[in-house]
């Protein structure tokens, strides 16, 4: 059962440890390890496991490295001799056990000091509480449950068993940061059943054992296993990225701290590197790009238009010699591609009309369309898309779609199935 006396329980602030090695088995890419006592959590409840190094007690002290220093000029220690590196931490088969997973082993018995890479522990501290704050507000506000939940390295994902809009989420954003402005205490409680019957509190599912629970006052109180910060104000910023919906399920992501603080600062050096491209204020950017994609959409129009009048020059040209006229134009989309088959089919003798260009995207494809007064050229253009590696289809009297072959192989077999 578990018993929640872990350090990284009952210290979550610890960065460093000491410990003795009780195990070490190799394990899929390293080794695994397992320790006395351990400040590193292990992955679970969806909080990815911590990461760090283990050095053992006798090794030599890290020599200075003359060719860097810092900042003031004292020369920076490299590694030392001997350190193993936790790539991640997992739980063991026993409840409270953890397995470090590292890249080297450590014999039994070996007394080692632990190390977290607390820039990875206090994000993940960071965005849990995060997330509690969310999950807490939405509960209260709209009786939705968190129904899975993920920290990733690029964001948190979250899904509600309901729907939000894009306004309610904004809402919720607002509240939380508030709730981190108001700095309140961020509590690990360990109930007994009576005092647990008398809680009000989210949970999951349900628990056997002693039950961990989490309150924030006035926020949220959920049953959880994760590392939290001391106050909503260590939080420091929550930040909702974007909300999506399917079958009346929200999922939201979201970032805390110090990643919601790199991510607003990378968007801002976006929208000002842009504001400066369009020559207009930061907040003018919307209008301006919308201003530029009715110009390209008109743009675009017009060459359309100037486009079709070319086919139309062109098929006024040609001069078919037999009832399949075979057409191959740069430059064509697959729109121009029908247009020039209607055309040629209306304005010549010719009773088949095979259009082609260069696909977009230069992969060396070639993008066709078919096109027939009344034969059905549906089996055609089976027999053709497995000859030349291609793919598409159509109605009975046009077909169209693209072929991984040259031009030449294109129209040889073109005129070998439909001449």
């Amino acid at each position: 059962m578990e018993t929640f006396d872990e350090l990284y329980y009952t210290d979550p602030y610890a960065r460093e440890f000491d410990a003795r090695v009780t195990s070490c088995e190799p394990a899929e890419g390293g080794f695994a390890i397992a320790l006395d006592a351990t400040a590193f959590y292990p992955t679970g409840g969806g909080q990815p496991g911590d990461r760090g190094t283990l050095v053992p007690a006798d090794a030599p002290a890290p020599a200075p490295a003359a060719a860097q220093g810092t900042p003031e000029g004292e020369p920076t220690a490299t590694e030392a001799p001997g350190t193993v590196h936790v790539r991640e931490a997992v739980p063991g088969a026993e409840p409270g056990t953890v397995l470090h997973l590292t890249d080297a082993p450590l014999a039994v018995g070996t007394r080692v000091h632990g190390a977290l890479d607390w820039t990875w522990r206090r994000d993940n501290m960071e965005a849990h509480t995060g997330e509690h704050i969310v999950s807490g507000i939405v509960h209260a506000l709209f009786g939705y449950d968190n129904v899975g939940f993920h920290m990733g390295e690029k964001c948190i994902e979250v899904d509600f068993d309901g729907i939000l809009t894009p306004e309610q989420a904004l809402d919720v954003e607002r509240r939380a940061n508030q709730a981190v402005r108001d700095d309140v205490p961020v509590r690990a409680l360990l109930p007994t059943p009576e005092q647990l019957d008398a809680m009000d509190y989210r949970s999951k599912k349900d628990h056997d054992g002693q039950i961990r629970v989490v309150v924030i006052d006035g926020v949220d109180s959920c049953a959880c296993c994760g590392t939290h910060v001391a106050t909503t104000g260590q939080v420091g910023l929550v930040k909702i990225l974007r909300v999506g919906t399917k079958k009346k399920k929200t999922r939201i992501e979201l970032l805390c701290g110090r990643r919601a603080l790199e991510a607003c600062e990378d968007l801002t050096g976006r929208l000002r590197d842009t504001s400066n491209f369009l020559s207009v204020a930061d907040e003018d950017v919307p209008d301006a790009v919308r201003r530029l994609s009715g110009e390209k959409d008109e743009l675009k129009h017009l060459l359309k238009q100037a486009n079709r009048k070319i086919i139309d020059q062109e098929v006024a040209s040609f001069s078919p010699t037999g009832a399949l006229l075979t057409c191959y134009r740069d430059g064509l989309d697959v729109d121009e591609l029908r247009y020039l088959c209607e055309r040629a089919l209306e304005r010549t003798e010719a009773t088949t009309c095979a259009a082609l260009s260069p696909a977009a995207g230069g992969d060396g494809r070639i993008a066709y369309v078919l096109a027939s007064e009344d034969a059905d050229l549906r089996a055609a253009c089976k027999q053709l898309n497995g000859r030349l590696g291609g793919r598409g289809g159509g109605k009975p009297h046009m077909v169209q779609g693209s072929w991984a072959a040259t031009r030449e192989e294109a129209e040889a077999a073109i005129a070998e199935l439909l001449g």
